[in-house]
């Protein structure tokens, strides 16, 4: 029974992951996450906080700000001009990136 159910937990799982997708232009705004989610935000000239762990961020626009909160394993940019900034504090890496356009950063800042 301990096996049958540890099954149904681990099988379940990757229900509780959300994809959010986010279409928005010259707005700021605070997004939530959880473990295993991922974001899809399409825009220009935002200013967006990620609180929380996630996967992934897939950032398609030019002259975004977002700032990482917690910990995110990739980041993917398709345009210029975009500043991503992740919170380092011990223990937590830098998100790998992916970028196709030009003056694409990411940079560690203090919390």
């Amino acid at each position: 029974m301990k096996y049958f159910l540890m099954a149904i937990f681990l099988l379940a799982w990757p229900v509780f992951a959300e994809t959010h997708n986010i279409v928005m232009t010259g707005q700021s705004r605070v997004l939530n996450v959880q473990s295993g989610d991922s974001i899809d935000l399409v825009g220009d000239s935002n200013q967006v906080i990620i609180q929380g762990d996630c996967l992934s961020l897939n950032l398609t626009g030019s002259g975004n700000t977002v700032r990482l909160q917690g910990q995110m394993t990739s980041v993917q940019i398709l345009g210029s001009d975009n500043q991503i900034n992740w919170v380092q504090i011990s223990n937590r890496r830098a998100p790998s990136l992916q970028s196709m356009g030009s003056n694409n950063r990411l940079a560690a800042i203090a919390p």
